[in-house]
Order: C-alpha cells, then structure tokens, then sequence
C-alpha cells in the first residue's frame, strides 16, 4: 500500500480526491500510517499464540476470557484489505488498468517469493541441520506454507486485485457491491458457521468486498461524512460491537462450533469496518516517530514476522530442556507469556526489517500493497 492517493489535500479526510489531477500529485492521508501500523499489530497478535502438540485455546480453562482477548485485534486483517481499496481510489481511474496491475504484482511479488524462500530454507535448516524434523518433508512444508500459512494474505490480495481490476466499470455501482456482499455472505456462512468450517485463509473470494468497499469510502469521500460523527458516538459503538463480536465467539464456543474465532464471523465484520472509520475519524493528525515507519516497514513486517516466531519456537523448546516452560492451561498464565511473546516478536521483526532495508536485501523497497 502507498501512503499517498492523487489530489487530496495534505492532512485532511475533508476532501475528495480529485481524480482529474494528474498523478504526480501525492499528498497523503493522516490516518493511513496509523491503520497500517495498528492492523498489522493486530495480525501479528493473532499468530503469536502458540500451543503446544495436540492442544489447542479449547483446552484452556477460560476459553471465554482467551476469546476476549484474542477477538480485539480481529480487525487487521479487513482493515488491511479496505486501507488497500482505499488508496486504489486514486490511481484505478488515472492509470492504465493493465499497468497498474503489473506495477503492483511487481512490487509484492518479488519480495513475497524472497521471504517465502528464506522460510523455506530455515524449515530445510531445521529439518536437516538441527535433525528437528517434522511431519513434513520440504514439498509438503512448501505446499502447506502456500496454502495455510500467515502469508496466505498475498495471494488472496492479487485474486481480489484481479477482480477489481476487471470489474473496473462497475466499481461505483453499489448492485455490485450488494454482489460482493452477497459472496462474502456465502463465504461466512462456510467458512464460519457450516459443518465444514475451516480457516479463512481458505477464503479465495470473501475478501474482494472489502477491497471494494475501503475503494468506495475514497472513490466518494466518505471519509468527509465519517468526520461528522462524533469520537465519542464512535468509541461508544466499537466498545459495544467488539463485547458483541466476542460474546458471538464464546456462543459459538459453547455450541460446538468448529471455527468460533473466524474472522468471518459476521459479527466481527462489522466490527472490523467499524474499526476502520473510528481510525480514519480519531487519526486525523501524522503519525510522527524516528523509529516506527508504517510506510516503509509494513509490508516488510508482514513478510517477515514468521521468522522471529520461528526463532521463538526454538528458543521456547531449548528453554523447556533447562524446566522452564511458557505454555500453560491456566488462561491467565498463557495470556500472560503471550502477551511477553508478542512484544518480542513484534519488535524483533521491526529491527529485522530495518537492518533489510538498510541494507536494501529483500527488495522492500516498493512498499507495501495498494
């Protein structure tokens, strides 16, 4: 994502963009930093825990309080596709569709094959270095890394991408959005409530809503009407609908459910776009900081995050040969040691990604996603 959409005014979610301006004008948005930074804190919340080999948060002994918890940050990923959406607002209409689209394949791609490739490797390290072998061999880690792993949001993206793109004509009319609505219902339903749930990185289409959606709220300066409703009136309502979304997920818990924390959940897509405006509307100054840099580092920390929890998991099981063991059944002792490993991994990626861009390896320096 870029931090920038063509004739906007510096600063402002006031005005419009001004999609006859020509395109070197790149002035940014001031609550666009602030929700790359926040949801991408919030996707590594979500991959952090760790259970041990043949346990699982079902087996805690209080699912409800790890639900809570677990279900605040269940945002990221939606606002990632709808900041996303929301910078292609700019450019879909001023830029070669064909152009733009190798542009962004580009510049995520190259850069997704080469930390794909260094997880791989450190996989062939441990399996035949360390003699830490899995269940897997190196075709079936690779196949399963592609499929289910944490980088399963690229792929998704350029499907979506693909989508938008072709669809451009369409893209103002709100029948195509009710369509998009109506395959990521199909898709929740599935995904998040069918006898056959399963993870929504599994999900091809659900996604391609959002992109559109984030891409509407620009296209038509919706940002200018989310700035009328007050900071308070939207807190009151993202408390409220995030106690909702978690209590939907201790119900569906205690029903049986097979995915009780899915993303999909229609309860937390409406608290992830209510996520979404409340950051546009309190974000309305720059984020300024010498050492966090959304722009530059966040697609960087999305790539690479697996690495230090990669490390972490080595750490932790070298650990447990000296007695002392992080995992436990009690919810607070674990929510306890994961919020210490959270903090870890999140900076440990932050320094990761600087000493890559420093050293400019990993082609990092196209950004993130638009």
């Amino acid at each position: 994502m870029q931090g920038n959409t063509a004739g906007i005014r510096h600063g402002s979610i006031m005005a419009g963009p001004d999609l006859t301006a020509h395109k070197s004008a790149r002035p940014n948005y001031a609550f666009v930093d602030w929700i790359r930074m926040i949801s991408m804190l919030g996707i590594i919340w979500a991959h952090t825990p760790a259970f041990a080999a043949g346990t699982s948060y079902l087996m805690l002994d209080n699912v409800p309080l790890y639900c809570f918890v677990m279900d605040f940050f269940k945002f990221g990923v939606i606002c990632f596709f709808m900041i996303s959406g929301f910078l292609l607002a700019g450019k879909i209409h001023t830029e070669p569709p064909m152009a733009y689209f190798k542009r962004r394949i580009y510049a995520t791609l190259i850069p997704y094959l080469f930390a794909f490739s260094g997880i791989v490797l450190l996989f062939i390290f441990k399996t035949y270095v360390l003699h830490m072998a899995g269940d897997m061999n190196v075709g079936q880690y690779i196949v399963d890394m592609f499929l289910n792993s944490a980088l399963w949001f690229l792929p998704s993206y350029w499907l979506s991408l693909i989508v938008i793109m072709c669809c451009r004509r369409y893209l103002d009319s709100k029948i195509f959005g009710l369509f998009l609505l109506l395959v990521t219902l199909g898709h929740t339903w599935y995904f998040a409530y069918s006898a056959n749930a399963q993870s929504h990185v599994h999900a091809l289409f659900a996604f391609i809503l959002y992109l559109w959606l984030g891409y509407y709220i620009g296209r038509f300066n919706l940002a200018g009407y989310f700035s009328k409703i007050k900071i308070s009136t939207l807190l009151a309502a993202f408390v409220l609908v995030y106690i909702l979304s978690s209590a939907e997920s201790v119900a569906l818990w205690q029903k049986g459910f097979r995915e009780p924390l899915s993303i999909l959940r229609i309860s937390n897509q409406i608290y992830s776009v209510l996520a979404f405006i409340t950051m546009m509307r309190i974000f309305d100054q720059p984020l300024h900081s010498n050492w966090i840099k959304p722009r530059s580092e966040t697609f960087g920390i999305y790539l690479y995050h697996m690495f230090p929890l990669a490390v972490l998991a080595f750490l932790l099981k070298f650990l447990s040969k000296f007695g002392v063991d992080t995992f436990s059944l009690l919810t607070t002792t674990f929510l306890s040691w994961f919020i210490i490993k959270f903090i870890f991994v999140y900076f440990t990626t932050v320094i990761l990604v600087k000493v890559l861009l420093r050293l400019n390896i990993g082609f990092l320096g196209t950004n993130v996603p638009q």
